[in-house]
């Protein structure tokens, strides 16, 4: 479950589509950010910010590519690996989920978190 919902995301930011993760959330879903100071408490908060980013990166024409790796808290995690043709290491997303297999807490964060 954890890479296939890891892939959506890849596959929403590089479609710019939020409706492909939409299932897989928790209603009481957690979103956080490393970068980011607030954390977002909700399905409904975390598709509307959701939507805003995707809409101003394809207006903008950021790409992404991404890589599932093993990490060493999640069993895997999704590194962003090129912006733009850039190479970005610098981090990706980690989830978990709830007993019904939805996501319950989705962080961004730097990879020595993974």
């Amino acid at each position: 479950m954890e890479e296939l919902f890891l892939k959506k995301i890849a596959e929403a930011y590089q479609t710019y589509d939020t409706s492909i993760v939409e299932e897989y959330l928790a209603n009481d879903m957690h979103y956080a950010s490393y970068w980011v100071f607030q954390e977002l408490t909700s399905k409904e908060d975390y598709l509307d910010y959701l939507r805003g980013k995707l809409q101003t990166m394809k207006n903008s024409g950021m790409t992404f590519e991404f890589q599932i790796v093993n990490g060493q808290y999640h069993s895997k995690a999704l590194l962003v690996h090129k912006v733009n043709g850039q190479l970005d290491d610098q981090g990706g997303f980690v989830a978990d989920f709830n007993e019904e297999g939805k996501v319950i807490m989705l962080n961004m964060t730097i990879s020595s978190f993974f």
